[in-house]
């Protein structure tokens, strides 16, 4: 059975080496507002890990410490956004030109 540092080494960093939105959205999945069932020693052996970059590494580490900008860009990652908030948003910069 695959652990979920197989899976970050094998699967979600080759594939979003070169992309950083693409590495948040597999860091998502692994995120959420109520925080992450992985441990600081899972984040550390994934870091140590030579098949992340250093980008990899960096904002591995910052998405799982509480009260980072990149942690809270992540965790809105999966938020629903309200429809009604972009209509209005559109609206207000459709008039304002």
């Amino acid at each position: 059975m695959a652990t979920w540092l197989d899976y970050m080494v094998n699967i979600a960093a080759p594939h979003s080496k070169d992309s950083a939105k693409h590495w948040f959205r597999y860091l998502r999945k692994d995120i959420d507002k109520c925080g992450t069932v992985f441990s600081i020693e899972d984040v550390e052996a994934l870091c140590a890990n030579e098949s992340l970059t250093p980008f990899q590494r960096v904002s591995l580490k910052a998405a799982f410490t509480e009260g980072t900008p990149t942690r809270e860009h992540i965790r809105s990652l999966n938020m629903k956004a309200a429809p009604s908030n972009v209509l209005a948003d559109l609206r207000e910069r459709y008039e304002s030109h």
